[in-house]
């Protein structure tokens, strides 16, 4: 969850996974009367009893305790920051993200209901459940969701990069399209809903502890046709903080994994995630950034624009053979410059990953043309195994045959 400060003129880009942003001045929350008003605390405290057994007689003892007990932080962006926590009534650890302090502004705090309200709204495998939601004694808001016990794909892709042999040995380019294909679903089922993300990256993917992909953090999505709403002054940039654009022509999200479109401050749709996952994608799989040699944010919005991202069968890399053709093909569609270009939805890609699956590879070389034959007779075989076996009985008595014949 690292972020990075707003910055202008042509700063140095010391982390391409921050986002970007930019903020107006903060005013008093008012009611539907206009009058001033504030976010009442609830203490929350445990509700379940202590159990004491003696013999088979049952005890219960009332301790009221604070029910999050917090044991250590696990990122922080623009206004929120993500703590694990004990509930301590259920015994489980919980994620419990929360307004960062001094961001109790109208528009920081209505950022982040709309953040709740979207994950509320998209119940999926592949997207981290909000279970409760709560106000501070401070009066900031909070709400609990599912403690992911796993990794960030950006840290997986570092290991990569590194030349980890058991990283390697474990995500294989089979398996790294496993994990994109979960991904897809999760943006498939927004984009549906009526959601685009704003902030696809490696960063914002946890794999789990058994294989779970999640994608994390919206708080900056909304709705497509929604407008995009200012944040208050006192979310204003920090060292670590997200910064949200708030008039025309500004940026919002994270420049090096932004379409051309989303950089150039347009409002956008479905397939600028697209743009976003492809970019992802061409990561995971060529261990690269395409825009690794922009050091700055001018450079990097500049080279969104109009750097084109060499085909990962071709970018060398001394810890593993060279990505599969058929899916250098296969983001290079995805990060076509304009919309119009590229996968129209998360869906069509769902769909032709999977038509790859069964081996129906579109030919556009002549390395997928031989992948696309080759995966063709093992589909018959598959289909037709008797055939297959009697096809081979044949071509095995004819080469008997003609070896007799020659003998003769």
């Amino acid at each position: 969850m690292k972020e990075t400060s707003q910055m202008t003129g042509a700063p140095t880009l010391p982390d391409r996974s921050g986002a970007f942003d930019a903020t107006l001045d903060s005013a008093p929350i008012v009611g539907t009367a206009g009058e001033p008003v504030s976010l009442r605390s609830t203490v929350r405290t445990t509700v379940l009893p202590h159990v004491e057994w003696t013999g088979d007689a049952a005890m219960l003892v009332s301790a009221s305790r604070p029910r999050f007990e917090t044991r250590r932080a696990l990122g922080e962006g623009g206004i929120g920051e993500v703590v694990a926590a004990v509930d301590q009534d259920i015994g489980r650890e919980v994620a419990i993200k929360r307004l960062r302090p001094g961001m109790h502004g109208p528009s920081a705090v209505a950022r982040f209901v709309d953040e709740i309200r979207t994950v509320g709204a998209l119940e999926h495998p592949n997207i981290v459940p909000i279970h409760d939601v709560g106000v501070n004694d401070d009066g900031s808001l909070y709400f609990v969701m599912r403690c992911v016990q796993g990794q960030t794909l950006e840290s997986i892709i570092e290991k990569l990069q590194a030349g980890d042999t058991l990283a390697h040995a474990q995500w294989t380019y089979e398996r790294r399209v496993h994990v994109f294909r979960q991904l897809l679903d999760a943006v498939a089922f927004a984009h549906g809903r009526g959601y685009v993300h704003r902030d696809i990256k490696p960063a914002n993917v946890m794999i789990g502890a058994y294989g779970e992909v999640f994608l994390m953090d919206w708080g900056i999505a909304k709705p497509v046709d929604a407008p995009e709403h200012p944040v208050d002054a006192e979310a204003a940039p920090s060292a670590t903080g997200r910064v949200t654009a708030t008039h025309a022509g500004a940026i919002i999200g994270t420049p090096a994994y932004m379409s051309p479109e989303q950089a150039r401050g347009e409002p956008v749709d479905a397939r600028s995630d697209v743009y976003s996952l492809c970019v992802l994608f061409h990561e995971w799989l060529g261990l690269e950034h395409y825009l690794d040699d922009c050091k700055t944010v001018e450079a990097v919005l500049d080279g969104v624009q109009h750097a084109h991202a060499p085909a990962p069968s071709f970018t060398p890399n001394p810890y593993q053979s060279p990505a599969p053709m058929d899916l250098s093909w296969f983001v290079r569609k995805g990060l076509a410059k304009h919309p119009s270009g590229r996968y129209q939805s998360a869906r069509e890609m769902i769909d032709r990953l999977d038509a790859r699956e069964e081996g129906l590879i579109p030919i556009q070389c002549h390395v997928t043309f031989t992948k696309r034959v080759i995966r063709g007779v093992l589909r018959v075989l598959d289909r037709h195994p008797m055939l297959f076996t009697a096809v081979m009985a044949l071509g095995i008595v004819g080469a008997i045959a003609l070896g007799v014949w020659r003998l003769l």
